[in-house]
């Protein structure tokens, strides 16, 4: 196993009743720190042929634990393979996997990763615990160290990224349904789907039905007639973002798969199939995003077909939800999650009036008035209306990265307008000397890039400011040469959001 760059366990299952939504969204985490240049390790009971076929060619090492799954057998089983793995991260996804297990994977001495969706049990083993569901917030989760929570962490594998901005102008009448129930549908909702939409009359509807290996109805939907539609049965379909893209409107379940839809902007309309999507299905509604259908148990309600022809025909509210999409899920959530790992315990926040004599202390340390373009020392009044000022700029972001200990050790600021800023950095005096200053300025990227205006990030640098200079290489920056400035020469450098991801 390579050793340059640290790496990653994942222990998550799939099936027919669970699904394979655990393993997939792991699976772009994977993809994401492989694009990083480490290894991945998967600990996993799933047995369906194509989806391990799938997780080989991307690279992963498969490893299947000996113990019942869930077990505290297992868990220290796993914990004693990671170690012997020399693993940096272990990420862990599955509701069947207890407290104890937890626990008992961290008393391993890994650092622990735990994506949760239902703040119903104790996380508090976890060094990190994601919730990638946009009604997720800090008040679900009192009792964790540390919580990256919401939409822009929603783990969207690398295939879907490049058809984020893709999607064209809404047709006046939507033909194309995309049906997905979930990597399992174990209750076949699918079933119900198609046979309602048979019952559809005036048009000829294109279905696209998307199903996946792990469906144990998948004969039962071969054999099904969609009335006067052209149907069409997908089995883990390789290009299923092209398929998302092209789609008038989904016809979904209420799981990780909203998120992709969201990215590419196809209007949803959701059938809740498992009482953990029910938060998902009411804040996408609430959102705007996705229309509700209600419980598959329920489906279809007597309005359902009206409520599906109605959206079908609403090419304005259509629009509407595409851009609402495509604005809440932008698929860099994985590469804002590896940047929060590989720097932690050090997080990002945005500055408050409560930072103002810190920041003014620092920006008057005379190491940073000597890297400056004005030497002179910032009075305090001048600061504070200038301060107050930033806060409520929209032009402007002032982060403030904080150690495990909500320490502040360094802040980085970004000024600009269209989009492109310009970016000031500092560490503080008592943390200097101990590598934090490329991890500082990528924590700040990494917040200002949560915000879509943003693009592109330029800095100019005194030339005779080496050190700093290597800073910004390290963080990625590019540099774009020479030239006069302030009266001296400068160096500058760019990062576009794309470089940065």
């Amino acid at each position: 196993m390579s050793h340059a760059f640290p790496a990653l366990g994942i222990r998550a299952d799939a099936g027919a009743r669970m699904g394979i939504g655990h393993v997939m969204r792991c699976l772009a985490l994977a993809q994401a720190w492989k694009k990083r240049g480490g290894d991945v390790v998967l600990y996993t009971h799933a047995e369906a042929p194509e989806l391990l076929g799938r997780l080989l060619q991307e690279g992963l090492q498969i490893v299947r634990p000996r113990h019942e799954a869930g077990s505290l057998e297992e868990a220290r089983e796993v914990a004693s393979l990671a170690d012997e793995a020399g693993l940096f991260w272990m990420v862990a996804d599955g509701y069947h996997l207890s407290p104890d297990y937890l626990a008992a994977v961290k008393d391993g001495g890994i650092r622990l990763l735990v994506l949760d969706d239902l703040a119903v049990q104790d996380l508090s083993a976890a060094d990190i615990v994601l919730n990638q569901n946009a009604y997720a917030s800090e008040a679900m989760y009192p009792k964790v160290k540390r919580l990256l929570a919401g939409s822009h962490h929603a783990l969207l594998r690398r295939e879907f990224l490049e058809w984020h901005d893709r999607r064209g102008t809404e047709p006046e009448e939507a033909v194309e349904i995309l049906v997905t129930l979930g990597g399992g549908d174990p209750d076949n909702v699918t079933r119900k789907v198609v046979e309602l939409l048979a019952g559809m009359e005036g048009r000829r509807l294109r279905l696209k039905i998307i199903v996946g290996s792990a469906n144990p109805h998948l004969e039962n939907l071969r054999q099904l007639s969609a009335g006067p539609h052209e149907i069409e049965l997908l089995v883990n379909p390789p290009n299923l973002p092209e398929l998302m893209s092209r789609a008038g409107v989904a016809i979904s379940a209420s799981g990780s798969s909203c998120w992709e839809l969201a990215c590419l902007g196809l209007p949803m309309l959701l059938i809740i199939t498992a009482d953990n999507q029910r938060g998902v299905a009411a804040r996408l509604q609430e959102l705007g995003v996705a229309e509700v259908l209600g419980w598959h148990e329920d489906f279809p309600a007597a309005d359902s077909l009206s409520r599906i022809t109605g959206l079908l025909n609403d090419q304005a509210r259509r629009s509407r939800m595409s851009m609402l999409g495509r604005c809440l899920v932008d698929g860099q959530g994985a590469a804002r999650v590896i940047e929060a790992m590989l720097h932690h315990p050090l997080k990002a926040r945005r500055a408050t009036q409560a930072d103002s004599r810190l920041l003014w202390e620092w920006v008057n340390d005379p190491e940073v008035r000597a890297s400056a373009f004005n030497t002179e020392p910032i009075p305090w009044e001048g600061h504070q209306s200038w301060f107050e000022r930033r806060l409520v700029d929209p032009g402007c972001l002032i982060a403030v990265i904080v150690d495990g200990s909500e320490t502040p050790v360094g802040q980085v600021r970004f000024e600009g307008e269209g989009d492109e800023v310009v970016v000031d950095i500092s560490v503080a005096p008592a943390m200097r000397g101990r590598g934090y200053a490329s991890a500082v300025l990528r924590l700040g990227l990494s917040l200002l890039f949560e915000d879509p205006r943003w693009m592109h990030v330029q800095a100019w640098i005194k030339a005779a400011n080496k050190a700093s200079q290597r800073t910004f290489a390290r963080a990625g920056f590019r540099c774009v040469g020479e030239k006069e400035m302030h009266g001296g020469k400068v160096v500058g450098y760019h990062l576009s959001r794309h470089e940065f991801f």
